[in-house]
């Protein structure tokens, strides 16, 4: 199943903060790149006899797959959020105040979650928790920590 880079999901010359040349390369380089990588990942997967390959193999492009996926899941969030300035409202507002105290608690933390990766690869992402039933300011790094979006179904 070959994966394809979607649209970019903003108008690069609108970003107030970045130029257009920084968001077009990202798109390109590290968003193409995650699909291409997913892609070439996938395929070898598809080929590999998981009942003879050695297990580091079989670790290591399965290690592999979900950075991939992951780069490419959060490049295309990320591209989607980009947009004109605005305010959250309506329930996401609620939620915010709710879970920080206030949107303007919310959005310090976390852009200081962001600024304190200090230009390195990683994600601050504004995530449900259901178990604790509440948003939070995830730090995410090197795209391993689990699929985004995913939900574990059984535990080995």
């Amino acid at each position: 199943m070959p994966y394809t880079l979607k649209p970019l999901g903003c108008n690069p010359t609108r970003i107030k903060g970045m130029s257009e040349r920084l968001i077009v390369s990202h798109y390109e380089n590290n968003y193409g790149g995650a699909v291409n990588r997913l892609n070439a990942i996938t395929a070898h997967l598809a080929e590999l006899d998981f009942a003879t390959a050695p297990g580091f193999m079989v670790n290591g492009l399965k290690r592999e797959e979900l950075i991939a996926s992951n780069s490419m899941i959060l490049h295309e969030l990320f591209f989607a959020s980009l947009g004109e300035e605005s305010t959250p409202d309506g329930d996401l507002r609620e939620a915010l105040i709710r879970d920080f105290g206030s949107v303007e608690r919310w959005q310090a933390e976390f852009s200081a979650m962001g600024k304190a990766q200090g230009g390195g690869s990683g994600w601050v992402l504004l995530t449900w928790s259901p178990r604790d039933r509440r948003l939070i300011n995830q730090w995410a790094m090197d795209h391993t920590t689990t699929l985004a979006g995913a939900q574990p179904a059984v535990i080995g």
